[in-house]
């Protein structure tokens, strides 16, 4: 009985440490780094999580007060998600930019109509 009263509360502070530590990411994030990974890979330009944080933190302006910070889990994330594209699917998404939203927004954002 000892070990169950210690036990239950440690797991239930790991847990909720656990979830807390876990990056969430907004569906307006996920859209906004879909978008620019969907025009860079239409454009043929190098669509590497590099390449994008030059892009977004570079179109911070210096007097903005909400500077746009790079996030590098989500843009690993899409890298990814793009790795388990069927080549057939990349080679799609690389011709037409509504494509390429489209079926990575149907990974990242189920249920969420592309416009």
């Amino acid at each position: 009985m000892f070990k169950l009263k210690f036990l239950l509360p440690v797991l239930i502070v790991i847990s909720a440490a656990v979830w807390w530590l876990m990056p969430h990411y907004s569906d307006e994030d996920k859209g906004y780094y879909i978008a620019m990974f969907c025009t860079l890979t239409h454009d043929g330009r190098d669509n590497s999580p590099q390449a994008m944080q030059q892009i977004i933190e570079g179109s911070n302006s210096d007097y903005a007060l909400q500077k746009i910070h790079f996030q590098s889990g989500l843009a690993e994330h899409l890298q990814s998600v793009w790795q388990d594209l069927s080549v057939g699917q990349q080679q799609q998404a690389r011709q037409d930019s509504l494509s390429c939203r489209k079926v990575m927004s149907e990974k990242l954002l189920p249920g969420k109509a592309v416009q």
